[in-house]
């Protein structure tokens, strides 16, 4: 027979050992709710960590003279992309200069600092065109310079987090991954090369006009890294694309031919030019006009 007194030293143990598993188990779920969130952002560099990282990875780079191909792709997928020689010149930090010559037009874009002046068939565009910006990433080789040219752009660069793109594990500076709302770099977490520049308009919030740019091939000159092909999406369609075809290092380069004065006032000297045969063209059917009508009396 078992006592009134010995039945509970039974039971004691297993509801003892019972509460106290569930107590340890409480304790670890708030104890790990606690650390986990800490712990996943403890691996992620701050933004200027990861610029600083970037700038070490693509190093410097002299000036440069680069002939590229622009290939234009149409909406329709059953047309070919229209292919363009492009030629460009970069002349780091604060210079560069994109010539293309065709049957289909003449276009001159120059950048210095923060100014810039694009020529169309001898006149001056109003509108920047946003398919230009993609230098600006490419000529900034320090921290302080990248961190500049991606505000200008209107990437956050306080912001950092990891986050993938396809197959690539990548620093996302200017977003928390995967908010895709916001400008943002996308630097290769291993090389630390950068990989998607994300380009969106802040007041349209228009997915359609997102602009992608994708920085592909690296390849080494000199002490730095270049990209030999870069991708242009809008809206998820591709867009654009350019091919390095050959590239110089430390050309000779006129000084004017890096001037906005310069190429502004060639711009007003040719439309004076213009003007002026046109004019002469005017005189030339008044008289002759006036010769016809004597004619007929004579």
């Amino acid at each position: 027979m078992v006592s009134r007194n010995s039945a509970p030293r039974m039971n004691a143990t297993p509801l003892t050992l019972k509460r106290a598993a569930v107590l340890t188990a409480a304790c670890l779920v708030v104890l790990f709710g606690a650390i986990r969130p800490q712990t996943a952002f403890a691996y992620v560099l701050k933004g200027p960590h990861v610029l600083q990282l970037v700038a070490k990875a693509i190093g410097r780079l002299p000036p440069l003279k680069i002939e590229q191909k622009l290939l234009i792709y149409p909406q329709t997928k059953d047309s070919f992309p229209t292919a363009m020689d492009e030629t460009v010149i970069y002349v780091m930090p604060r210079r560069f200069r994109s010539d293309i010559v065709s049957d289909r037009i003449n276009r001159t874009y120059l950048e210095v600092g923060d100014q810039s002046l694009t020529v169309v068939d001898g006149r001056l565009a109003m509108v920047q065109d946003p398919f230009d910006r993609y230098q600006g990433l490419l000529r900034s080789r320090t921290r302080t310079q990248l961190m500049k040219t991606l505000s200008a752009l209107g990437v956050e660069t306080a912001i950092s987090s990891l986050g993938r793109i396809d197959e690539t594990v990548v620093f996302v500076i200017g977003a928390h991954y995967p908010d895709e709302s916001v400008s943002q770099l996308a630097v290769d977490k291993e090389t630390f090369l950068p990989l998607r520049l994300l380009l969106t308009d802040a007041e349209r919030d228009d997915p359609g006009q997102r602009l992608e740019i994708y920085y592909h091939n690296w390849q080494k000159v000199q002490d730095g890294w270049f990209p030999t092909q870069i991708v242009f999406f809008i809206g998820g369609n591709l867009a654009r694309e350019i091919r390095v075809v050959q590239m110089r290092v430390n050309p000779s380069i006129p000084a004017d031919l890096m001037d906005l004065e310069a190429l502004s006032a060639s711009v007003a000297a040719t439309r004076a030019d213009t003007v002026q045969d046109e004019k002469q063209e005017t005189v030339e059917a008044i008289q002759q006009g006036v010769q016809d009508f004597q004619k007929k009396f004579d």
